[in-house]
């Protein structure tokens, strides 16, 4: 678990290696052959409120959404992602989800990469919202028929609804793979609103496995996506009780600690420098 302490350490740590691992050539993960070249980690526990979010995120490759794949679902609530609801907080990234009025859009949020990726170790350190009815996403996504995504749906965290089990879901897509993903569900050991955590994804061309606060969870084997595409952070709201539930009746906020992307994967480990994860 991520306590402030140690989140404080391993952001020392993390800085301290810097130069350290910015002189590897290739970095290698636990049950993945072969490796990933480049390295990019963005940290946002300086950040202060009065800074312009789109600056900071751009200089680190990363671009805000503006109504970017908003429309009615089979709930019939519409959705829509602004810019507005990007923001920097204190110490985070905040994308909230507007208490819905009732009528219109729900408005979220949402970041991406500006460049594509294809294979990839993502870690995102995050704490999730209080509030009920909100999706929570940290995701590899082409379109609807290409993603791997670890989702936190803020109405089932520790409790089931009618149609949704509790706990973290973790899906994978892939073009020829059917209408329908593969998903596997993880229970939590904490409590997500309370503290920031790691939600890791490590994808290979043969799998992709989840991991939580670097202990490894499990993995998909089937409907692995085998195309680039973008990765991306959002918070958002359908009101369709068998997944999002909401939408929310107040604010939600969800905070981002740190993003750390390893990605450039090659089948052979060459070069002075390979550094293991």
């Amino acid at each position: 678990m991520y306590t402030r302490s140690v989140y404080t350490l391993a952001l020392f740590a993390s800085a301290a290696s810097a130069q350290f691992w910015k002189e590897c050539t290739t970095f290698t993960l636990p049950n993945i052959t072969g490796g990933y070249r480049s390295r990019t980690f963005i940290d946002f526990s300086g950040v202060t409120a009065d800074q312009n979010a789109r600056e900071v995120l751009a200089s680190h490759g990363l671009v805000i959404s503006d109504n970017g794949a908003s429309g009615t679902d089979t709930s019939g609530v519409p959705h829509a992602f602004t810019p507005d609801n990007v923001a920097l907080a204190d110490g985070a990234l905040s994308l909230k989800v507007s208490a819905y009025s009732g009528s219109g859009n729900v408005l979220g949020a949402q970041v991406s990469t500006q460049s594509q990726i294809k294979y990839a170790s993502v870690r995102t350190v995050q704490k999730s919202s209080k509030v009920p009815g909100v999706r929570e996403g940290n995701f590899f996504y082409r379109d609807s028929n290409a993603e791997i995504d670890m989702a936190i749906l803020t109405s089932t965290i520790f409790e089931k609804s009618e149609c949704r089990r509790e706990g973290i879901w973790a899906r994978t897509k892939a073009a020829d793979g059917g209408d329908k993903p593969t998903h596997r569900i993880f229970d939590f050991g904490f409590d997500p609103t309370e503290d920031f955590h790691e939600y890791r994804i490590d994808w290979a061309p043969d799998a992709a496995y989840f991991y939580i606060d670097g202990k490894y969870q499990g993995l998909i084997t089937e409907n692995v996506p085998s195309v680039d595409g973008h990765w991306m952070w959002n918070a958002w709201s359908n009101g369709d009780p068998c997944w999002s539930a909401g939408p929310p009746s107040a604010d939600s906020i969800t905070q981002i600690k740190s993003i750390d992307i390893i990605t450039e994967y090659t089948g052979e480990v060459v070069g002075p420098n390979v550094c293991p994860l």
